[in-house]
């Protein structure tokens, strides 16, 4: 048999230095550029306390000093703990710290209690550390969490656990006499070494995970009306088109429906542009509130509103149609004081599987629908109190 590759923990101490300095930079960088960014900043704190540790315990050498042994230790559990309270900001979940400190001082106490038995304060340390990357996997594992971010942090942790459970197992092996303390030095160097690599590894997981969610959040700021907060054009042109697939597949019709507030442009003129903001946010919100769940509400530009709605023939547009009117007819919007009653002409149209439509010609005949009832609406309109007009 060749010869052994033998490390020596000096060495691997200041690789746990030189691995956290080289996170705290990326981290650093991230945070700084994404503030503010919770999850970042914890993930930042974990390196930088992890880097700490690492320093403290290259003092105590290769003969392994009881007081940095000691201090190093704790400190790099509880910058452990940053990391997996980092992924619980990320989730939105608070706390964490409480449990952190608790951890640390449990295995600070347990390790001094233990000072004159070097296996057993190991197997101290070594499990403060699996229990925190226990902890992070079990979070991690959440079926709405998954992500490729997940999979690689997850898989990360659960390879330096392994090591520290190999650690902690042969630290009973050697107390046992079943191994050798050379066989097991050599064993408890190359599971440090796992877990340096592996932290680097679970780090570039959360950058994953932070990536991804903020593409996610451009994603749907990019399909946001920045107004009403309701959907845009864009992202009424992608839900239509898979709708349009959807029903294309299964024969079943789907409707659409195209708002029109009537004389906005009056409103405008009488009470000012950011009256006519607020009667769009008051529209949104009527047509949010009257529509059913799974239907689709977005903005087209403009006083132009939009409802998808899937599985649903054009007859059956109707009863949302009139809970439209009647919210408006029933809801006013306050402005400078003033309680004033909208009105708004509403055309629909559906895809039927014996139709030849596109998305677009719904689109289209709902838009022909929408001019002819504006038409047919303004023979019907009466002035309110307010000077605008409302069908009586």
């Amino acid at each position: 048999m060749g010869p052994v590759l033998a490390l020596d923990f000096l060495t691997l101490y200041v690789v746990i230095f030189l691995k956290s300095l080289t996170v705290t930079v990326i981290w650093t960088a991230f945070a700084y550029r994404y503030h503010p960014h919770v999850a970042a900043q914890h993930w930042l704190a974990g390196s930088v306390i992890s880097m700490i540790g690492g320093s403290i315990l290259t003092i105590q050498g290769n003969q392994g000093s009881l007081v940095p042994a000691i201090l190093g230790n704790a400190i790099v559990i509880y910058g452990f703990c940053q990391s997996w309270i980092g992924i619980r900001r990320f989730y939105g979940k608070r706390g964490g710290q409480l449990t952190a400190v608790i951890l640390t001082l449990v295995s600070v106490f347990a390790m001094i209690f233990f000072h004159d038995q070097d296996r057993l304060r190991s197997m101290v340390y070594a499990t403060g550390q699996m229990t925190v990357m226990v902890l992070s996997i079990i979070y991690l594992l959440k079926p709405a969490r998954q992500s490729l971010g997940t999979g690689v942090a997850s898989v990360a942790f659960a390879i330096a656990a392994v090591g520290q459970l190999s650690v902690i197992g042969g630290n009973f092996a050697v107390l046992t006499g079943a191994m050798t303390f050379p066989s097991f030095y050599q064993l408890a160097s190359y599971a440090l070494l796992c877990t340096i690599f592996s932290g680097m590894v679970w780090n570039f997981g959360f950058a994953f995970m932070a990536i991804d969610k903020l593409q996610a959040e451009l994603a749907r700021l990019s399909e946001t009306d920045d107004l009403t907060g309701i959907g845009n054009r864009r992202a009424l042109r992608a839900a239509l088109l898979d709708e349009h697939r959807r029903s294309t597949l299964s024969a079943i019709p789907y409707s659409v429906a195209l708002i029109d507030l009537n004389k906005f442009k009056q409103l405008n003129d009488k009470y000012g542009h950011a009256a006519g903001d607020t009667a769009l946010v008051h529209l949104a919100g009527i047509l949010s509130s009257s529509v059913r769940a799974g239907d689709f509400v977005a903005r087209l530009g403009g006083d132009e509103f939009c409802i998808l709605m899937p599985e649903t023939s054009k007859d059956e547009v109707v009863e949302s149609v009139e809970k439209i009117h009647d919210a408006l007819a029933r809801t006013p919007v306050v402005i400078s004081g003033e309680e004033i009653y909208l009105s708004a002409s509403i055309g629909v149209a559906d895809w039927e599987p014996k139709g030849r439509l596109y998305a677009d010609g719904v689109l289209a005949e709902a838009d022909k629908d929408l001019y002819r009832r504006k038409a047919h609406d303004s023979r019907r309109r009466v002035e309110n109190r307010n000077g605008l007009y409302a069908v009586p």
